[in-house]
């Protein structure tokens, strides 16, 4: 077990950083990493290994997109992958996140989650970033989740801006949750009336309307 994590916290880096060099794909807007829209996890964490997580979002009043559609896949305890469209601008997305320190429940440590993708609303953006996440589950019907990070553009690295998100649960059926890309600020509500379902509504740059639906799926092991 303590071989696997060794091997797990060199691992993970040079998958990301292959990924980045191996690839060149135009990415086109989602709503940030610790979203719970994009992320398919109403904690902004990483999918559970062997998990599917597939989600479409619609933006009615977007000027450049109006549908995005995601696919994100549990690889690993540390890792999960995802690939989407992006309907209007006909462009791919692709991202990758893997989390070399995991969170200690017991205690104040945060997870901290590298990836790469895109975190601006607005623009076709491809992102490094570093997050750290904590979450705090005060009953079983309120907890509170909170990330913060830093993220810089691919390749020119020239500009660097924070991110941020903020998500509260309730009856673990029901969150409320924000977010900040560096430059615009992103609200919603989630609701999960089935184990497999999420639905949620959002405010796009805190204006423009927007809803989503989000199916995980948990594929049995052989």
């Amino acid at each position: 077990m303590r071989m696997y994590r060794k091997k797990s916290l060199f691992a993970a880096p040079l998958i990301l950083l292959l990924t980045m060099f191996m690839i060149d794909v135009t990415q086109a807007q989602e709503c940030g990493p610790s979203c719970p829209v994009c992320s398919g996890n109403s904690g902004g964490a990483l999918l559970a290994p062997n998990s599917v997580s597939a989600s479409g979002l619609a933006i009615p009043d977007a000027e450049e997109e109006t549908a995005v559609f995601n696919v994100r896949y549990g690889l690993f305890e540390w890792i999960d992958a995802g690939v989407g469209y992006a309907v209007d601008t006909e462009k791919l997305l692709w991202s990758v996140r893997t989390q070399p320190i995991k969170e200690d429940e017991s205690n104040w440590q945060p997870g901290i989650i590298i990836g790469t993708g895109s975190v601006q609303i607005g623009g076709s953006d491809q992102s490094v970033y570093l997050q750290a996440s904590k979450s705090w589950e005060f009953s079983q019907n309120f907890a509170l989740q909170m990330s913060g990070g830093v993220a810089t553009l691919v390749p020119d690295f020239e500009e660097i801006f924070g991110l941020a998100g903020v998500t509260t649960s309730f009856f673990e059926k029901y969150s409320i949750f924000a977010n900040y890309d560096g430059r615009n600020f992103h609200e919603g509500l989630s609701w999960i009336p089935l184990d497999w379902l999420t639905v949620s509504l959002l405010l796009i740059e805190s204006s423009s309307p927007a809803a989503s639906l989000t199916v995980n799926i948990a594929l049995e092991k052989e």
